[in-house]
């Protein structure tokens, strides 16, 4: 089966480096389409800032896996300003498109 890209609400500012991430979900989908599911789903960056929100699936194409999503500042991959951990794609989605916003980045602004 084949799955459209997820929509989300990209702010001003923020570049789709790329995007794998679909509407495939583990919860409502079947099974054997977990190739859907790794580490590398979704990449935006934001030059202005150097933020970086990236997400992935981990252990790839793992049926037990879980997302994780994390905020770094450049490159900073080993100390993430802040990290989820979940199997709920809704909760993902809510995250990506509340740390695109400027009312919750702009704290992390130099």
């Amino acid at each position: 089966m084949t799955y459209e890209l997820q929509p989300l609400r990209i702010q001003t500012g923020w570049e789709v480096r790329w995007n794998d991430f679909t509407e495939y979900d583990i919860t409502v989908h079947r099974p054997e389409d977990t190739f859907e599911l790794h580490e590398d789903l979704l990449q935006l960056f934001h030059e202005k800032t150097g933020l970086t929100i990236d997400l992935g699936w981990y252990p790839s194409y793992d049926p037990e896996g879980h997302y994780l999503l994390l905020l770094v500042r450049d490159c900073g991959w080993d100390r993430p300003l802040e990290a989820v951990k979940t199997r709920s794609k809704a909760e993902i989605i809510t995250h990506i498109e509340k740390w695109m916003d400027h009312g919750f980045w702009g704290k992390y602004e130099v």
